[in-house]
């Protein structure tokens, strides 16, 4: 029906009665129409296509927000800013993820504690990630769940994977206390944000791979500048560490050398390392492949060398040239597999390199 030719055609017909008359029957057929509307079509009513309207709105301006800001950690933080405001939560996370199809947390709102780098393992991500849809889970019958390691006891939680050309690269987490289930409209706007949300996780990732790998060619070039410059073993061991803590971020560590004595601690670095310098080192801390210590292990070489190490895992990255073993790099890396640890066995290649060549120029002057 043409409600407004049917207004136009009652008011023709009325036009030659009282003013008063018209105007009184056109208001109350305007009503009745309304009202006729509401019950049949509730979508169609002025009210509801000005709130999704105002939803749209509110959507685009997240939007663009998300995609404003450069770095990753911010972008994230954006995300589920966002996410607060489109969907009634009390908890949320993004998560990527790494390789070995495991998903590692990198930023949490309403978070019992830190959890920037702690591996996610609930088998409904599993699910959300293989199906590659979101996963909805209301435990009412249940004081709560911790589907996320530090997450508070979540009574009603939904998993959305942020998919990218097809592939999953993150899962987006909204969880609440209370026993109120998302509404499939909450669920569409959740959608909606994880979709916004996995094209900036990837973009912060490739910025991010940009500059760690501009970081390890800043810190290859220093190493090998030292011996350019005619420094001494010891000072190039030092400036090895030094950049090996900063390609990575590690807050300290240990240099250990092959010597014809044994494995010897030629560098340190970090509060509780200092310690241990010049001293023989444990066989365990001079390892020809990549690997990692337990913070068990930890424990007890800390007891051998006589030094109050942190006790957390550690990872041991060999210096090595095709023809000869030159000794580890010890990085406490309670955080375990990134993608730091192609880049750090990289650098730790060429400094052994710079090493040798600093070592034999200094044997034959």
């Amino acid at each position: 029906m043409n409600i407004d030719r049917l207004l136009r055609d009652v008011d023709g017909r009325l036009s030659g009665r009282d003013e008063g008359l018209r105007r009184e029957v056109a208001d109350a057929l305007r009503e009745a129409l309304a009202r006729e509307r509401r019950f049949l079509g509730p979508g169609l009513t002025v009210e509801t296509e000005r709130e999704r309207r105002l939803q749209a709105e509110e959507l685009r301006r997240a939007l663009e927000a998300i995609h404003r800001p450069a770095r990753l950690e911010e972008a994230l933080e954006e995300v589920l800013t966002q996410l607060g405001r489109v969907v009634e939560l009390d908890y949320a996370a993004v998560a990527a993820r790494e390789p070995g199809e495991a998903f590692r947390i990198l930023a949490t709102r309403g978070a019992e504690e830190d959890q920037s780098g702690a591996a996610a393992s609930d088998p409904r991500l599993e699910q959300a990630r293989e199906s590659r849809r979101p996963v909805v889970v209301t435990e009412a019958a249940l004081e709560g769940v911790r589907p996320l390691p530090g997450s508070p006891p979540l009574r009603t939680w939904a998993a959305l994977p942020l998919l990218l050309e097809g592939d999953v690269v993150g899962l987006l987490m909204a969880g609440r206390l209370a026993t109120t289930p998302f509404s499939e409209e909450e669920i569409v706007r959740a959608k909606a944000v994880a979709f916004w949300a996995a094209a900036a996780l990837r973009r912060g990732q490739l910025l991010e791979q940009v500059r760690r790998y501009a970081a390890l060619l800043e810190q290859v070039v220093a190493v090998d500048q030292r011996v350019f410059d005619g420094a001494n073993p010891e000072v190039v061991a030092q400036a090895t560490l030094q950049g090996a803590c900063r390609i990575g971020n590690y807050e300290g560590g240990l240099l250990v050398l092959q010597t014809p004595r044994g494995p010897v601690v030629a560098a340190t670095r970090g509060e509780g390392f200092a310690a241990a310098g010049s001293r023989p080192a444990p066989p365990d801390l001079c390892a020809t492949t990549a690997r990692r210590l337990t913070a068990q292990r930890m424990l007890e070489v800390a007891e051998a060398l006589g030094a109050d190490l942190p006790a957390e895992q550690t990872y041991l990255v060999p210096l090595a040239t095709p023809d000869a073993h030159v000794g580890c790099l010890v990085l406490p890396d309670p955080n375990g597999e990134s993608p730091d640890d192609r880049l750090m066995e990289a650098y730790a290649s060429r400094a052994a390199a710079a090493w040798r060549h600093a070592a034999l120029h200094h044997a034959r002057a």
